[in-house]
């Protein structure tokens, strides 16, 4: 018994690394960490002008009793994440948004086309629309927060938020 759970153990150590080597593992569309934070309704919108470009929307929720700081946001996809304002200049301040954002305890925070969101820069390949693209939050402490967000095409309508019920 014990050379059989040996002989499987070996052979899932072997092709684990090759299924992810051939598919990619996607995130779930939302997820929380161990300090109650959630993140969910990602959307990576493809720039109409630019196609090294897309931008995201989202929402983070912190659903618990002590404030939080968020310290970055990656992506495989994106060689450079900075934050944007529709309808406002950018400044080193509003680049920087997401190196240094407080969370404070229990609130929520929406990133939509209209106002703040993250620009992801530096895009070798665009995925495809209807794929979707890891992002990682990291966080004060070394929590993070991995999900993923739906590719959209760029003249498609944001995805909202269902009502609440």
């Amino acid at each position: 018994m014990k050379s059989l759970f040996t002989l499987l153990a070996a052979v899932t150590c072997m092709t684990i690394p090759q299924a992810f080597a051939q598919t990619q593992v996607a995130a779930p569309d939302h997820a929380s960490n161990q300090q109650h934070i959630v993140v969910l309704h990602g959307t990576l919108r493809q720039s109409l002008h630019f196609p090294e470009r897309a931008s995201g929307y989202f929402t983070i929720r912190n659903d618990d009793g002590a404030d939080h700081l968020l310290q970055g946001i990656t992506s495989p996809v994106c060689h450079e994440i900075a934050a944007r304002h529709s309808n406002q200049e950018t400044t080193q301040a509003t680049e920087n948004l997401f190196s240094h954002l407080a969370l404070p305890h229990d609130s929520k925070m929406i990133f939509p086309p209209s106002g703040y969101h993250l620009l992801c820069s530096g895009i070798t390949q665009m995925p495809a629309v209807g794929s979707r693209v890891p992002f990682t939050f990291s966080f004060m402490g070394g929590d993070s927060v991995t999900v993923s967000f739906e590719v959209t095409s760029p003249d498609a309508p944001p995805r909202s938020e269902p009502n609440p019920q």
